[in-house]
């Protein structure tokens, strides 16, 4: 099966909210890191953006190159995708261009994303979160 990480899992990956979560999240991680684990490029953008803020700009690449040596591979968004994207976002107008995006990749590739977001419902995006 073929994971695409969102912002929102490597967020709480990253910051979980509690040692309860913290423990849930190590062992949901282990898990899927046995899948094909996909992390769009606009992920990498967003994650750099709301880490780096918190723990600096180095730390924040430092965690996703974790992920990268560990087999996640990026997904840029190229030019068929962009027009997909574009399609979605018109006809999905309230939800931000990023969840388009990653929910467009998802689709092209038939992967389930790694998140508890509710706008990949709205965008007929199957998701997995850890609990």
């Amino acid at each position: 099966m073929v994971l695409i990480l969102d912002t929102r899992f490597l967020i709480t990956h990253t910051f979980p909210p509690s040692e309860e979560i913290r423990k849930k999240i190590k062992e949901f991680a282990s898990k899927i890191a046995k899948e094909g684990l996909i992390i769009p490029s606009i992920v990498i953008t967003e994650f750099i953006k709301i880490a780096g803020y918190k723990i600096g700009m180095e730390s924040a690449k430092i965690r996703l190159r974790i992920w990268i040596s560990g087999g996640a591979k990026i997904v840029p968004l190229d030019e068929e995708l962009a027009f997909f994207a574009g399609e979605m976002a018109l006809s999905h107008i309230n939800i931000p261009i990023c969840d388009v995006i990653i929910g467009t990749i998802a689709k092209h590739i038939g992967a389930k994303v790694v998140s508890d977001d509710p706008y990949f419902e709205e965008l007929d995006i199957k998701t997995l979160w850890y609990e």
